[in-house]
């Protein structure tokens, strides 16, 4: 099991889109610093589906490298069109010292048993490291839209040899408590950084969200707090991480290049922009609204110096 507090990875990158990989280092050694029991990379934060095949190769060659003997990293390899270069990503990973692979359902047309073909293939590339699957959109997108019970997907996933944990960025919290519930050998961590209390009471191991990219060590403090029964001191931790969550979300700017911004201001690590091929391209946070968003930041988040 991975317990307590998971960033998920920038992706630093130039203007042109070029990977920063002398970047990864220095983020590793960051999160080790911070707590962190492990990172999770390409997924949303790690801007996963605006990369082509080879830089997501480059970039997890380099994090893999750096993490050797250091961290934990799971590399989501989903979001293709072409899904064997899902295939080719997970294999990728598990060559280079993949602690696990991840992806996210083929698309919301794709049945039950479609996308567990898929993950069978993924499961088959890395064959020798966990699974797991990047649950979002209630499930929906693992079920062509319909709605699907608990036990309906653990008895299916058995098909799935190295199945082993669910990234679970959803608030139904039922749903979880019920997966723990019929399969507690399951690794269940959470997406929703501003649930992460809430999710932990639920049954959950642990979380895995872009706000830990900046607020790795608040989330494992609350972490750390519920497994001690401090539950009123983790609640006040996690609205205080709310507070930031509030701000960055109501920013015109965008959530992402705002933590990037303030991955500089707060961590002196300059993981640059977005890539030019997402929503979020050349999108330069001006400094009056960094100002703000690091002002909350430090009013509100702990870190360890």
């Amino acid at each position: 099991m991975i317990n307590g507090a998971m960033p998920a990875l920038v992706t630093p990158q130039d203007i042109d889109g070029g990977i920063r990989t002398e970047l990864a280092e220095s983020l590793i050694d960051l999160y080790t610093k911070q707590g962190a029991e492990a990172v999770y990379m390409l997924g949303w934060t790690g801007e996963g589906w605006a990369l082509d095949v080879e830089k997501r190769k480059t970039w997890a060659e380099a994090v893999l490298k750096a993490a050797e003997n250091k961290i934990k990293v799971i590399v989501h390899v989903g979001y293709n069109k072409n899904l064997d270069d899902s295939v080719e990503l997970a294999r990728h990973a598990a060559e280079l010292g993949a602690y696990a692979v991840s992806s996210v359902g083929i698309s919301r047309e794709a049945s039950l048993q479609e996308n567990i073909d898929y993950f069978k293939k993924i499961s088959e590339a890395a064959p020798n490291i966990p699974f797991y699957i990047y649950w979002v959109d209630h499930g929906r997108t693992l079920t062509n839209g319909r709605e699907m019970s608990p036990s309906e997907l653990l008895s299916d996933m058995k098909e799935v040899p190295t199945f082993s944990g669910i990234k679970f960025t959803d608030t139904d919290f039922f749903t979880l408590e019920r997966m723990k519930k019929h399969a507690p050998q399951i690794n269940i961590v959470t997406g929703a950084d501003e649930m992460a209390f809430q999710s932990q009471l639920s049954g959950a191991d642990g979380n895995i969200g872009a706000l830990q990219a900046i607020t790795c060590y608040h989330h494992r403090q609350i972490f750390e707090l519920v497994k001690e029964g401090k539950v009123k001191e983790a609640h006040e931790l996690q609205v205080r991480a709310n507070d930031l969550s509030e701000v960055l979300g109501e920013s015109k700017y965008g959530k992402l290049p705002c933590i990037k911004g303030l991955m500089k201001r707060i961590y002196g690590i300059d993981v640059g922009y977005c890539s030019p091929t997402g929503p979020y391209a050349n999108i330069i946070v001006p400094d009056d609204e960094l100002d703000n968003l690091e002002k909350v930041f430090r009013d509100n988040i702990l870190i360890q110096k």
